[in-house]
């Protein structure tokens, strides 16, 4: 029981330093600039649509392939998470990706966004918008048309002092995020579980618990530090209270992937896919200007509480409603 509860420890600990270094990425050497404004699509195709439309694309894809054949033409723009996108015909709208390998071998009428994973542009293909690039690779053929700039978003400084009123994609924070919650449910799904129900259960005194944990925080910091002989257990506090921020936050994400992924792809319900749309999501939300702080330190006070109050999920605080499943 002691070495399970010192492994425990343990992990609590590097999930508070992983939690620490992203806010240091994010602070200094984090590599992101603004969205550019969305271009209007060429042949006026963003106006109007003709009447050659073979498909109408409905909601984003979660993993499997979406391919679009040399006859065929999507009239709307194509979101996919995870999977194979090959492109021979022609998408009159726009093309999201993120974490996928595409391949374009026709035309792309707007505008395409890749967000990690690869991009191929094979000899002859067309893309009439600019290419946005946040970790990904790409490569291109001959003869290949582009109607915009290819913009490697990854490969750009932010300037600390840079006005921040628009949108900035958060790679590294996102990254961090991700590996830490697939790090936190692989070795500990009980206990984010238990967070997790505590968030959905006494929501209000969650939030309330996370707020003057917030408060108390500093001055019991201060404290500590002042007394000298305590100085360890104040890096303790300090800790276990970054550790219990990314728990929580983890937890949120988790559950927020659960409710989307109920409603917008239920065959792709699953464990990993919920912590990647639901943390994805929760943090290019915190990024929205003026309220994306705002959002960030809600749901970070609300999973912070539920920890506490869920004694680091190790005990339910209150019986569910419904059983628990992993």
């Amino acid at each position: 029981m002691l070495n399970v509860k010192r492994r425990q420890w343990w992990i609590f600990a590097l999930a508070g330093l992983l939690f620490l270094l992203a806010f240091v990425i994010n602070d200094g050497v984090e590599l992101l600039v603004g969205i550019t404004p969305p271009v209007m699509a060429a042949s006026g195709s963003a106006a109007s649509v003709k009447n050659d439309c073979t498909n109408a694309h409905h909601g984003p894809t979660f993993g499997g392939a979406v391919i679009l054949e040399t006859n065929e033409v999507e009239c709307g723009s194509v979101t996919t998470f995870g999977g194979t996108v090959a492109i021979n015909g022609e998408v009159r709208g726009d093309l999201v990706a993120f974490g996928s390998a595409v391949v374009i071998a026709g035309t792309v009428d707007g505008k395409i966004e890749m967000y990690g994973g690869s991009l191929i542009l094979q000899s002859g293909s067309s893309i009439h918008g600019d290419i946005q690039l946040y970790g990904s690779r790409w490569t291109q053929g001959l003869n290949v048309q582009l109607g915009g700039p290819v913009v490697d978003h990854t490969k750009q400084p932010y300037l600390l002092f840079t006005e921040r009123s628009g949108f900035y994609f958060p790679f590294w924070p996102l990254l961090i995020w991700l590996l830490l919650g697939v790090l936190l449910t692989s070795l500990l799904p009980e206990h984010v579980m238990l967070v997790r129900t505590t968030v959905v259960s006494k929501a209000r005194r969650s939030l309330v618990i996370g707020l003057l944990s917030i408060l108390l925080a500093p001055p019991v910091e201060v404290v500590l530090i002042a007394l000298v002989l305590s100085i360890p257990l104040a890096i303790i506090v300090g800790l276990g209270l970054i550790a219990a921020w990314a728990l929580g936050t983890v937890a949120i994400g988790w559950l927020m992937g659960d409710y989307i992924l109920r409603r917008v792809a239920p065959h792709r319900n699953t464990r990993l896919m919920q912590i990647v749309v639901g943390l994805t999501v929760l943090v290019l939300a915190g990024s929205l200007p003026y309220i994306g702080w705002l959002i960030s330190i809600g749901a970070g006070l609300l999973g912070l509480g539920a920890v506490f109050l869920s004694r680091f999920g190790t005990r339910l605080y209150t019986q569910p409603k419904q059983p628990l499943t992993l």
